[in-house]
């Protein structure tokens, strides 16, 4: 009996160090992959914060599009209408320029498209090749009238040229920043998503060495348990052969105390583990 009793005591004290050592182990994981889960949430909070500032710039781009298009077109009417009372239409002029040839022409078709581009009926590549074609005809276009530009004493028209050249400068520079605030949102969006499948990962991680974790302590609870019976019975049959009457005495209060802070899942400290075995 007292033979069994002993090896029972031997292999329980073999299973708590495993037990505690695997438990141990899973904690460690446990504490990593919930540090790891909130360092990506901290990323992903910070990349929402800044998806939202380059909504706020891409809106604030577009409104200045609007308004800079409104400038630009009064610009132009006021530039053609004062060139058609000082030169004359161009058929007065005799201007045989077909309608695709004409400055006003382009400039309607790039306003087409900067509108389609807005709307989504046209993809950023195909918006990108067209409007840059139809820039560079307007540049051909403008270089060739140079010649006869030049011979415009009129300051005022010249200055309603520059005026109109440089709203639609602003057309295309805002509409520019627009574009590349939607694009660097596009690419936020979609490290958000990769950071939500590491985040995934993280958790279920987590998860998985907590469950890990708390079954190696009921292992190690167990073996506890089992360890301080044997004692128990061995030091009884000894009183017993000693001629000490066994008594309904109850175990001391400190390891009531830690064996119920065992059974609740907490962890013992080395030096609270040795007290029970010297008290047992």
């Amino acid at each position: 009996m007292q033979q069994a009793l002993k090896e029972i005591e031997s292999a329980s004290e073999i299973f708590i160090k495993k037990h505690q050592e695997q438990r141990d182990e899973w904690n460690a994981k446990v504490v990593e992959n919930r540090s790891r889960r909130e360092a990506v949430n901290g990323q992903k909070r910070e990349l929402y914060d800044e998806i939202e500032r380059q909504r706020s710039v891409r809106d604030k781009e577009n409104t200045r599009v609007r308004d800079s298009k409104k400038e630009r077109d009064v610009a132009n009417k006021a530039y053609n209408t004062l060139r058609i009372e000082l030169h004359g239409s161009d058929g007065d002029r005799g201007d045989r320029r077909r309608k695709d040839d004409s400055p006003a022409f382009i400039k309607k078709k790039m306003n087409d498209l900067e509108m389609d581009h807005m709307t989504g009926k046209i993809n950023d590549t195909k918006f990108s090749d067209q409007m840059k074609s139809w820039v560079r005809k307007l540049k051909d276009l403008e270089a060739s009238q140079t010649s006869s530009a030049a011979g415009d004493s009129n300051s005022e028209l010249n200055n309603l040229k520059i005026a109109c050249d440089n709203a639609h400068k602003q057309v295309l520079d805002a509409a520019d920043a627009a574009q590349a605030a939607h694009d660097l949102m596009g690419k936020l969006k979609d490290e958000t998503r990769r950071l939500n499948d590491e985040h995934e990962l993280a958790h279920r991680a987590f998860v998985t060495a907590k469950v890990e974790a708390d079954r190696e302590h009921q292992y190690y609870i167990v073996a506890m348990r089992c360890t301080w019976s044997s004692r128990h019975l061995l030091k009884a049959i000894q009183d017993r052969a000693d001629g000490i009457q066994p008594s309904k005495a109850d175990a001391s209060a400190q390891n009531v105390d830690l064996m119920s802070a065992l059974m609740s899942g907490q962890t013992l400290s080395t030096e609270q583990l040795m007290a029970m075995q010297r008290d047992d």
